[in-house]
């Protein structure tokens, strides 16, 4: 559990790097609205699964919950990835 909640807080930092720099330098600043689901999919379920990890209680429940982010997490990135770049999948290495 402490793996899967560790890997999504580097990704959820990854993420402000990645929109940083493929942010239109010109636009208005609407790529930076993303910041807003991944923050939810991360205080939500992330940062609760780390705490219950941490405790040591109901770890099944926080594995769950980072499962569940982790499924969330995929699904915006994707979403991100198809609309500041012209091919997801290329950037995926498919």
């Amino acid at each position: 559990m402490f793996a899967a909640a560790g890997a999504q807080t580097a990704f959820w930092f990854y993420t402000f790097r990645f929109i940083h720099v493929n942010a239109n330098p010109m636009g208005d600043g609407l790529e930076w609205m993303v910041v807003f689901p991944l923050g939810f999919v991360f205080f939500e379920l992330v940062v609760p699964a780390l705490l219950h990890g941490a405790i040591g209680r109901l770890l099944r429940f926080g594995s769950l919950l980072a499962s569940a982010g982790l499924a969330f997490n995929i699904v915006v990135f994707l979403q991100i990835v198809r609309e500041m770049t012209s091919h997801a999948a290329h950037y995926l290495g498919f």
